[in-house]
């Protein structure tokens, strides 16, 4: 029981990171099959992953055509960032009352890539360091119900991620914009840090819509 536990989770943690770096592209269809040879495992461990994977949000399903990654629409861009605006807000708002001295350093180290950002790996290596920054500022909330929807949340938002530096990649500043966010951390400034956050939604927004 343990082993096929760990295999489901290693299917499903593989099949939900190639979704988020688009490596299975947005709408494409999945099916069992397909992964049959590459994990060499039979359809069921496929099949369950693929259906925690629509309850992420991250695949769909309809009966008599199956599985597919879940498209990303305009629409979806523009829910994506105000769900992310509205979330990071009052994560601010409780971590800048809440987070130590010592997690503030953390959140800082988590800023720094270490690589050569002209590298192929350099992408990941540093949206992960994106995502376990926020993952972490999340946590310094100290409210489990919010953090399990956020990074539900993020889950969908790496995905855009991704999108914007395949857009942008020729011009693409490396840099994630946490610097105005830690500052007004450790100076306890509530409305400097929510303005660091809007700022930031709201420039990564219009580049992956173009505006």
């Amino acid at each position: 029981m343990a082993r096929e536990t760990v295999l489901r989770q290693h299917v499903y943690d593989q099949i939900k990171h190639d979704i988020i770096i688009c490596k299975l592209a947005p709408g494409e269809p999945v099916s069992e099959n397909q992964f049959v040879d590459r994990f060499n495992v039979s359809k069921t461990p496929i099949r369950e992953a693929l259906t925690s994977l629509v309850q992420d949000g991250l695949v769909e399903y309809t009966p008599n055509r199956g599985f597919r990654v879940t498209p990303i629409s305009v629409a979806d861009i523009q829910e994506i960032f105000e769900a992310r605006g509205f979330f990071e807000a009052e994560i601010f708002r409780l971590a800048v009352r809440k987070i130590s001295d010592a997690e503030i350093d953390d959140l800082e180290k988590q800023s720094r890539v270490e690589g050569d950002p002209k590298s192929p790996e350099y992408a990941e290596t540093f949206l992960q360091s994106n995502l376990r920054f926020h993952v972490a500022l999340a946590a310094a909330s100290r409210n489990s119900r919010l953090l399990w929807y956020y990074e539900t949340l993020m889950n969908e938002a790496q995905r855009l991620f991704y999108v914007d530096i395949s857009l942008h990649n020729k011009e693409f500043e490396w840099g994630h914009g946490h610097e105005g966010v830690i500052k007004a951390l450790r100076d306890r400034d509530e409305a400097a840090g929510l303005n660091a956050i809007r700022e930031t939604l709201e420039n990564a927004r219009k580049r992956v819509l173009g505006i």
